[in-house]
């Protein structure tokens, strides 16, 4: 069965963790970031080494290093929302050094329980930029995220 991402939501820590596991993440301080409309694609994209055979007339293709997507998140703007208001200031600063946690909730309003899927990022947030105003768009923003360290999946801690 195929399953959608409707339900899912984000959160943002303003900060990295001290080490790039679920242990690591569950020690910062997360805040809610409203409205998401789509979430960042998270993932490693790697340099292909390309290794080239005169007598073959063939070139292959070995992995060289990798490297964290750059990626979107889109949101549409919830007034006076502390996550939004964060995940802005973030993508304003000169570091822009943060954390997303994707969560798959099962509660009241798909909020997260302990065991619930999740999902845990970290990188830097950048290019903040507001929809373009028009008759056929809405009130919102994105940001761009790159990723710095490999995906850590986990469940919802206790």
């Amino acid at each position: 069965m195929t399953a959608n991402h409707i339900g899912k939501t984000i959160y943002m820590a303003a900060a990295v963790p001290a080490t790039n596991d679920t242990t690591g993440f569950e020690a910062l301080t997360w805040v809610k970031v409203n409205g998401v409309i789509a979430l960042p694609q998270l993932g490693v994209t790697h340099s292909m080494i390309d290794v080239p055979d005169l007598q073959s007339g063939f070139t292959s293709a070995v992995k060289g290093a990798g490297q964290g997507v750059d990626t979107n998140a889109t949101f549409r703007d919830v007034p006076a929302d502390t996550g939004q208001a964060n995940i802005k200031t973030a993508a304003e600063s000169q570091a822009g050094t943060i954390s997303f946690k994707i969560v798959d909730g099962s509660g009241t309003d798909n909020a997260p329980v302990t065991g619930d899927p999740v999902e845990y990022a970290q990188g830097i947030a950048h290019s903040h930029q507001p929809n373009q105003g028009d008759n056929s768009t809405y009130e919102g923003f994105s940001v761009g995220f790159r990723q710095n360290a490999a995906t850590v999946t986990g469940t919802e801690p206790v």
